[in-house]
C-alpha cells in the first residue's frame, strides 16, 4: 500500500505492520481519531484530521491556596437534605477552633460525617460534617495512619462545633455582614432566611465567626464515657509533627483569608474535655506558624 499522511502517523508511532493493511479510508475516518483520542502523543494539528483532543487533557490545573504548605484532600461527604444549616460569607470568620475527634487515630473523616450524621433526631437532624478540616497524624511511636488533612464542612456554610450556646462579639465589619442580612439559614432546595436567634444580647453565635479544625484521635483521658482515652499513667500528647501539621494549616488558612487570626480550643467556648492535651500546645502551635510568615494570637 502506498504510504499517505495518515499511514505515516501510524508508522511514527510503531504501528508500521498494521498499517499497511489497513485501507486508507479506515486509517482516516476511524483508527487514527481513536489513536487521536486515547494517547497522549504530539499528533494534533493538519495530521490529526478531524480530530480534537478532549479538553479534560490541556486545561491547567488551578491551586485555590496562594501558598500551600499543605496539601488538602477533598473527598465527597453524605449530606442530609431534610436538615437545616446556614450559610455565611467567608469574611465573617476569625477563629481556628481546635479540636480532638475523642475517636481511635485510624477514624476518617467519612467516619466522623456517618457519626455526625447519626447523632441527629428526626425532629432536628445533622447536615454534614461538623468540621471545616480534618487532620489524620499517627501517635507517638506510630507510623500509621499517615499524616493527611482533609477539607470537611465548606467554609461558606456555618459549622456545628463549638457548641450551639457560645455567643461571641462582633467587629464592624462582621455586624454590618449580619445587618445586610448575609448569614442566612434554610434547608436545601428551600429560601433561605436570617435566623434571628443566631443573636443573643449583641453577640452572635461562635459557630458563625469560627471553623472547626479536628484532629484525630483521642488525647482526653480514659473515663466512663471516653472508653478510647489513654490511661494516667501512659498520657498522650500531638507530636511534634501534629503540631507542625496543624501550624501550616492554619498559617495557609491565614494566607487566604486574612481576617483569621485566631486559634481558640473547643472548651474555650463549651464546658467539655476537648481537645484534651492539644490545649497545651496551642501556644507551641501559634509559635509554630510564625515560621511560616503567619501571626496568630
Amino acid at each position: 500500500m502506498q504510504q499517505n499522511k495518515f499511514s505515516r502517523i501510524f508508522i511514527s508511532q510503531g504501528f508500521s505492520d498494521f498499517s499497511d493493511k489497513v485501507p486508507e479510508v479506515l486509517l482516516k475516518t476511524i483508527l487514527l481519531p481513536l489513536l487521536c483520542l486515547f494517547t497522549s502523543l504530539p499528533l494534533l494539528g493538519e495530521d490529526c484530521y478531524n480530530c480534537e483532543r478532549p479538553q479534560r487533557f490541556s486545561a491547567p490545573v488551578v491551586n485555590p491556596w496562594p501558598i500551600e504548605y499543605v496539601t488538602i484532600h477533598k473527598v465527597p461527604f453524605e449530606r442530609n437534605d431534610k436538615a437545616s444549616f446556614c450559610r455565611r460569607p467567608v469574611e465573617m470568620v476569625d477563629t481556628i477552633v481546635l479540636h480532638h475527634s475523642e475517636t481511635p487515630s485510624s477514624t476518617t473523616p467519612e467516619d466522623i460525617n456517618r457519626l455526625h450524621l447519626s447523632r441527629g433526631t428526626p425532629e432536628d437532624p445533622w447536615y454534614m460534617i461538623a468540621y471545616s478540616y480534618n487532620i489524620n497524624s499517627p501517635y507517638s511511636g506510630a507510623s500509621t495512619p499517615k499524616a493527611r488533612v482533609t477539607e470537611g464542612r465548606p467554609m461558606e456554610l456555618v459549622g456545628a462545633h463549638a457548641g450551639s450556646e457560645a455567643f461571641v462579639p462582633m467587629d464592624e465589619s462582621q455586624k454590618k455582614m449580619w445587618d445586610e442580612g448575609l448569614i442566612t439559614c434554610g434547608k436545601e432546595n428551600q429560601e433561605f432566611k436570617v435566623n434571628p436567634s443566631m443573636i443573643r444580647d449583641g453577640k452572635i453565635k461562635a459557630n458563625v465567626t469560627t471553623i472547626g479544625v479536628v484532629v484525630i484521635g483521642n488525647y482526653a483521658p480514659f473515663s466512663r464515657t471516653n472508653p478510647n482515652g489513654y490511661h494516667r499513667n501512659n498520657p498522650r500528647y500531638p507530636t511534634k509533627s501534629t503540631q507542625d501539621l496543624i501550624a501550616r494549616l492554619s498559617c495557609q488558612l491565614q494566607k487566604k483569608h486574612p481576617k483569621i487570626t485566631n486559634i481558640k480550643w473547643h472548651n474555650y467556648y463549651n464546658a467539655t474535655s476537648c481537645p484534651g492535651s492539644i490545649k497545651e500546645y496551642i501556644s507551641k502551635i501559634i509559635s509554630q506558624t510564625r515560621k511560616y510568615g503567619c501571626d496568630f494570637k
